[in-house]
């Protein structure tokens, strides 16, 4: 007869450590995906990167965001910013998740970097992105704006002009506008780059005829986009000579609406536009009466000066020589610091165009001396009528002296 076998003992309850019930992490519920995926715009809040797709080994859809707690779901103190006073409750809600890359949230929850990431760091990062994400969300679809850039090299230096300083730009801009990128087919960087170039004072004849051809084919494609309706507005970032921007602004035309924009040393923001500063005024002046009404110059002193002295020596006393220039204040780099501004001058432009008609309408050419910061320039060829207006005869300063560069319409 067998003896019966012996029965197992009962396991024993054990006590639940801390570290365990800080192991058991609760599930976010999919509304609380959904809601803060949709908050997001589907991006790392840190570091903006599209976290549903990636295009970093060949372009892959799937969801490789994650959902990092601010204030830790566990009150251990292991958990990072966990002893942070927000009911337990609280702690599964949207408003304490970030979405994130995984880079960004091994970041702020590494007990070597959690310092530097408090929970009020954390709260302000996520509130400006779901702000800026619920701006731009909230534009318009015909806002969009067709972004332009060139630049070149002036006196050796250049600048660099990235994607998210033009999109900061156009967006920060009344009316705001989304940012396309039409001419910059691979992403790669500046549609049209002149730095390669060199400077004029190398070779005068070949950089100028080399930026015409430049210049036109980057233009190609707007063209193109404007005749077919695909382009409704520009936005038209440049850096570069004087005359060459000139030659950009005519170029462009004025069949579609344009904003113009410049770099500003004032501060972080350098593309920016102040709306809130007061709007200059500018006025035109006759410094010379010429005797032939056929041969006219104008010298524009808006952020630099330029004196009648200097000017070359066939632009003789048979010339009609004017000024424009800021109206009750010397020429200064910060004349023009707000499209108000720039819509001041080229009113005051466009009215001495005007008088060239009625006092000098058989002058073939206009010969212009420009000290003049870049969205000017642009506007000076912008504003000038294809095959109606006199020819403008650009002058640049190579280095001390001055030289026709470019002869426009």
């Amino acid at each position: 007869m067998t003896s019966p076998k012996p029965k197992k003992a009962r396991a024993q309850p054990t006590a639940t450590s801390d570290k365990d019930v800080a192991d058991k992490r609760k599930k976010p519920t999919a509304k609380v995906q959904r809601q803060l995926y949709v908050q997001a715009g589907g991006q790392c809040q840190f570091c903006r990167t599209p976290v549903l797709e990636t295009a970093d080994s060949g372009y892959y859809a799937f969801n490789r965001g994650e959902m990092a707690h601010i204030v830790g779901q566990s009150l251990h103190s292991s958990s990072p910013r966990g002893n942070f006073p927000l009911p337990k409750a609280e702690r599964d809600e949207v408003d304490n998740f970030m979405l994130l890359c995984s880079t960004h949230h091994t970041i702020i929850d590494n007990p070597a970097a959690q310092k530097d990431f408090p929970v009020e760091l954390l709260r302000e990062i996520k509130r400006k992105h779901e702000d800026h994400i619920h701006h731009v969300t909230g534009l318009p679809h015909s806002n969009h704006t067709c972004v332009v850039r060139l630049l070149g090299r002036i006196r050796g230096n250049t600048v660099q002009l990235t994607r998210p300083e033009c999109n900061s730009a156009t967006l920060q801009h009344n009316p705001p506008r989304f940012a396309d990128f039409a001419l910059d087919l691979y992403r790669q960087g500046t549609e049209i780059d002149l730095c390669h170039l060199g400077e004029p004072e190398e070779d005068s004849e070949f950089y100028y005829k080399s930026v015409r051809r430049q210049v036109d084919q980057g233009l190609a494609l707007i063209r193109q986009g404007v005749e077919e309706g695909r382009i409704e507005h520009l936005s038209v970032f440049g850096f570069a000579r004087i005359p060459v921007l000139i030659y950009l602004g005519f170029s462009l035309g004025n069949k579609v609406g344009s904003t113009l924009f410049q770099r500003r040393r004032v501060d972080d923001h350098h593309w920016h536009w102040l709306p809130d500063v007061p709007p200059q005024t500018f006025v035109w002046q006759l410094i010379q009466s010429g005797f032939d009404p056929t041969r006219v110059a104008v010298i524009l002193n808006i952020s630099g000066s330029i004196h009648r002295q200097e000017l070359p020596a066939h632009i003789d006393e048979t010339y009609t020589v004017f000024l424009i220039k800021p109206a009750d204040c010397d020429p200064h780099p910060d004349s023009v610091l707000s499209v108000e501004s720039l819509n001041e001058f080229r009113k005051c432009y466009r009215r001495w165009l005007a008088h060239l008609e009625v006092k000098h309408k058989f002058a073939p050419a206009i010969h212009l001396f420009p000290a003049v910061p870049p969205a000017v320039a642009v506007a000076c060829g912008l504003d000038l009528m294809p095959h109606t207006q006199p020819a403008l005869v650009i002058y640049d300063r190579m280095p001390h002296d001055f030289a026709a560069a470019l002869t426009i319409n």
